[in-house]
Formats: C-alpha cells, sequence, structure tokens
C-alpha cells in the first residue's frame, strides 16, 4: 500500500464509528458477542466475559468462534487475568483469518507491553491495521506511539522498515529532536514525513522546532543499509565514520553533524532518500552508498543535483568516470612495492639491491615489482632469491647474496620472518639497510626484532596490530568506544568522514560547490587505513606512509 493511501485507510478506521447492534439477553449467540464488544468499548469487560461465554456455549460450531475467543481474551485481560488471556491469544496469532490474525496480535502486544516494549512492537508490526475496526485500529497507534517512547533514539531508525509503524517513527523521531533543540534532525524528519505521508502534520501535529542555537544549518548524511542486506558491514562503516565526527566535535567548536538515513538494503529506497537529500539544501554532503552497484545508482542523482558524494568501500572504477562531485575513496594496495623502490633510490640512494622473499604469490609479485621500478630508476637488482615458508635457516640464500655486495636488501616478509631474518642477516656479516612491506607492520617486530630491525624501513597499511600512529590510535580509540576490534571497512568509513570533515572545514562556505571543488583537489589522505586518495587520481607512489624504527621506536618518515 503507497504511503499516502495507509493514512487514509488508518483515519477512515478511527473515524468510522463501531456500529454495533443493541441486542437483549434473549438474543442470538451473534448478537451476543456484538453486545459484548459494546462492553468491552465501554469498559466493562466483566460483562462482556459473561455475554462472550454465553455466546461460546450456545454456539460452539459458529464460524465466528474465534473472533469471540480472542474477545474473550480481550476481556480477560482488561479483567487483569493475563496468564488467563495470553493462554487464549497464542491460539489465534497465526490465524488464516485476517480480522482474527490482527485482533489477536494486537491482544498480544498488549499483553507483552508492560515487560518488553520490543516485542509489543514486534507484534504490533505483524498485524495488518487495516484489518481492525475503528475501535482497536485506534488502541494499535496509541499503544505503538506509547511504546516507541520506551525505545532509544539511536535505536528507533531501525524499526522504519516495520510495515504501518514507519510514520510513527519518524513522528516520535521529529518530537524528540524538536524537544532537544536539534533543529537540523527534526526538520530533515518532518520533511521526510511530508513527502512519504502527506497530511500527516494536519492529523497529529507539527513541534515547534524553535531557532537552532549555533546558527548553523548544514549537516552531512550518511546513506547506508543499517537495516537489511549489506547492514553488518553497513555497520562498521558507520561506527568507524560516527568515532571521526565525534573527534572531530570535540576539537572544533562548530562542527557538522552526520545524520544516519537507513536505505534497508533496497534501492527503491535509497533512490528516495538521494532524491529526498538533493533536494534539502541543509544537506550539504553524502557519506555513501555501500557497494558499487548503489553508488552508480546514487551517484547518477549526485552528479544532476550537484550534491558531494563519497563512497568509502565502492570499487567500480565506474564510479570514477561520473566525475565530480561524486567519489569513492581508494586504499592503496597493491603498489607497495614499487613505493619502497622509489623512495630507497631516491630518498636512500642505493642502486644495487638484492632481495630475499619467500614463495608466495604476493611476495613473488612483490619482488617482481620492486626490481622493475628499481631498474627503471637505473639501479639493478644484483641478486633475488626465493625459500619456502616457514623456513627458519637462511644461510644459503645470505650466503649468495653477501657474494653480490647490495648496498640494501629488500624483504617482502611478515613481520615474523622479518624478526627470524634479519638476526641472521647481522650473524653473516651481511649488514646494509633494511627495506620492507606492510607485513612488517606489526608489534611483533619490535617485541622480537630488538637491534637487528634498528633503521628499517618499510610501508604502513591497516592492521589491528600496526604500528603506523593513525591507525594504532584509531584501533586505540574505537575499541574503548566501541568494546571490539574494528575491521579494514571500519577505518575506511572514518577516512571517509575525516576527508569530508577536512573539506567541509576548509571551504570558506559551507556550500555544495565549495566542498565539491575542496575533495576534487584534495592530494593523498594518510589515515586509519593508510595511504588513499580520492578515485582514481594517481600521485607519486613514494607518497605511501613510510615507517622507520629509531631507538626502538616506530617513527613515520614525512
Amino acid at each position: 500500500m503507497k504511503p499516502g493511501h495507509l493514512i487514509v485507510a488508518i483515519m477512515t478506521l478511527l473515524l468510522i464509528a463501531g456500529c454495533q447492534p443493541d441486542t437483549g439477553e434473549d438474543s442470538t449467540a451473534s448478537e451476543k458477542a456484538a453486545l459484548a464488544d459494546i462492553k468491552l468499548q465501554e469498559g466493562d469487560p466483566g460483562r462482556a466475559l459473561s455475554l462472550l461465554n454465553s455466546a461460546l456455549e450456545n454456539e460452539p460450531s459458529n464460524p465466528d468462534v474465534p473472533l469471540w475467543e480472542v474477545a474473550r481474551g480481550e476481556s480477560l485481560f482488561d479483567l487483569g487475568r493475563r496468564d488467563e488471556a495470553h493462554a487464549v491469544v497464542s491460539r489465534y496469532t497465526s490465524s488464516g483469518n485476517p480480522a482474527v490474525k490482527a485482533r489477536a496480535l494486537l491482544l498480544k502486544a498488549r499483553i507483552d507491553a508492560p515487560s518488553s516494549p520490543s516485542s509489543a512492537l514486534h507484534a504490533l508490526a505483524s498485524l495488518n491495521i487495516e484489518a481492525l475496526d475503528a475501535y482497536r485500529a485506534e488502541a494499535a497507534v496509541d499503544l505503538c506511539r506509547e511504546q516507541l517512547n520506551n525505545v532509544r533514539t539511536e535505536v528507533l531508525p531501525g524499526y522504519r522498515d516495520q510495515g504501518w509503524l514507519e510514520l510513527y517513527i519518524l513522528l516520535e523521531l521529529e518530537d524528540r529532536f524538536a524537544g532537544t533543540g536539534d533543529i537540523s534532525k527534526a526538520a530533515l524528519y518532518g520533511e521526510e514525513i511530508d513527502r512519504l505521508y502527506p497530511g500527516a502534520h494536519q492529523i497529529w501535529g507539527r513541534p515547534d522546532y524553535g531557532q537552532s542555537e549555533t546558527g548553523s544549518d548544514t549537516w552531512i548524511a550518511m546513506l547506508m543499509p543499517l537495516t537489511g542486506e549489506g547492514s553488518v558491514y553497513a555497520k562498521q562503516v558507520s561506527q568507524g565514520a560516527h568515532l571521526a565526527f565525534n573527534r572531530f566535535a570535540e576539537m572544533h567548536s562548530a562542527a557538522p553533524e552526520l545524520v544516519d538515513f537507513d536505505t534497508g538494503g533496497s534501492q527503491s529506497r535509497l533512490m528516495e532518500l538521494i532524491l529526498s537529500l538533493a533536494d534539502n539544501p541543509s544537506c550539504v554532503a553524502i557519506l555513501g552508498p555501500l557497494t558499487s552497484s548503489s553508488t552508480l545508482a546514487a551517484g547518477s542523482v549526485a552528479k544532476r543535483e550537484e550534491i558531494p558524494l563519497l563512497s568509502p568501500t565502492a570499487t567500480s572504477g565506474d564510479v570514477d568516470r561520473i566525475g565530480d562531485p561524486v567519489f569513492r575513496l581508494v586504499i592503496s594496495e597493491g603498489d607497495q612495492a614499487a613505493a619502497v623502490a622509489e623512495y630507497a633510490v631516491r630518498e636512500g640512494g642505493f642502486t644495487r639491491f638484492g632481495i630475499l622473499f619467500p614463495y608466495t604469490a604476493q611476495a613473488t609479485g612483490e619482488a617482481e615489482q620492486f626490481r622493475s621500478v628499481v631498474e627503471r630508476m637505473g639501479g639493478s637488482v644484483v641478486s633475488s632469491l626465493g625459500y619456502q615458508p616457514g623456513d627458519t635457516d637462511f644461510r644459503s640464500q645470505i650466503t649468495s647474496l653477501k657474494a653480490n655486495s647490495p648496498q640494501a636488501v629488500f624483504l617482502p616478509v611478515s613481520a615474523w620472518d622479518a624478526v627470524q631474518i634479519a638476526p641472521q642477516l647481522r650473524f653473516y656479516r651481511l649488514e646494509v639497510p633494511l627495506f620492507g612491506t606492510s607485513g612488517w607492520d606489526d608489534d611483533l617486530l619490535l617485541r622480537h626484532g630488538g637491534e637487528y630491525v634498528e633503521g628499517a624501513i618499510f610501508t604502513a597499511a591497516f592492521g589491528l596490530n600496526s604500528l603506523y600512529p593513525e591507525t594504532a590510535r584509531f584501533v586505540y580509540t574505537y575499541n574503548r568506544t566501541y568494546g571490539e576490534e574494528p575491521t579494514a571497512i571500519a577505518a575506511q568509513g572514518f577516512d571517509a568522514a575525516d576527508i569530508l570533515l577536512d573539506a567541509w572545514s576548509q571551504a570558506s562556505n559551507h556550500t555544495r560547490s565549495r566542498i565539491s571543488r575542496k575533495l576534487s583537489s584534495m592530494g593523498p589522505w594518510y589515515g586509519a587505513s593508510g595511504r588513499c586518495i580520492l578515485g582514481s587520481d594517481t600521485e607519486n607512489r613514494i607518497s605511501w606512509p613510510m615507517m622507520t624504527v629509531i631507538d626502538g621506536e616506530i617513527l613515520g618518515i614525512q
């Protein structure tokens, strides 16, 4: 059912008087049941129960018996006989009769409400409100709004996909944010109500938003499937992004808010939201969506409406072809060996290298990439030797390397292998500078490498045990905030949020066009996930985050 039609249906139910016949004690079973319903509405459950018991006794095979039984359960509940009511209603919550099922679920919600608002709301969401009479439809709405008062604000958006409850959830969110003075969010939900449920404010009223205390009316939207398909990953991105916004707010007197919008994993919902955000001038940028396909769909609207959009996790190069103001965060991964080679030749001044690597696909590729870049820059690899993963004795390889007199050795290995190889290089008197890749970036290196890894230079990338300052700081703060270890995509959410905040703070006016220009001119970003760029833009690989060991400590190389 369309949202607008839902309001009409609900209001029709609320306006229709319950036209039940006024019957007497000598009436048929059906007439007694109808009179019992009137007595229930008049607040006389004792009389209603007596009439229903009589009707059930007189005509136990009447087709309306399930409805009479549910009404009997309602009477028992109103008399305070909760357990008896529950025993009755539990037989009908899966009924094939829409009216019986709806009334049974409503009664179940009433029974559950005192102890479990979430169970009550689940029961309400499961019923078809159009199958209820006006009296019970009104009771369902009242119970829904009452139970929503018991749900935490941060949890409320997750209930939006619960059928007919969505309108009342939006009304509750609008009212709460208006009550706390959060004008931007209150207005945002108000606009959602007007768009999805025209006329709702005329029926239920609109809270007084008042005036913004900060005078700032711009915010950034996060567009993610916080429920439904993809929500497991979206939650990680969301937590990283909110961490960045909270940190920014702590250090700045004026800061934009990050407002969550849940696509529910639905492409149609995604398009509804992106159109709504594009029409709202207070929304100056969008963080999201999650996937490449969703980013391509939303990006076409963002491009047309000229609203900056940055996806932290889209991987398709097709996103780059949309052009400004649509961007994706790209984490540098495949060229770290080249970055090390460039650094070793340009900054270190070395021209003769040895390579020692394990026979794995990744290490073999990195060894070959290192050789290619060194040779392109005028240097040479005088010896390149491999070993079987798990080996711990490297005498023969080191002896061969030493015979070719390299000025430095490249080790595309793990931190564990690095702390095995480095002491043996010293033992066999091949004392030259060591270079590595992000496999070295682990606290194991300092715990076991000691003096043998002093002066080594290697790249940094995201890892829970990373020694790279930005990553280590993020991992610590994330763990302290959420009580769990972050994932790589949580780090990407953090970095994407940081990039948007940086563009926002640099813009003299917080407009979409100025933020877009700042994003377009942004170079490499060194964040929690390592070195990242926006889209397919390329920079010198030497700008990859580099680290070195000095006096037993890890330091970043600028």
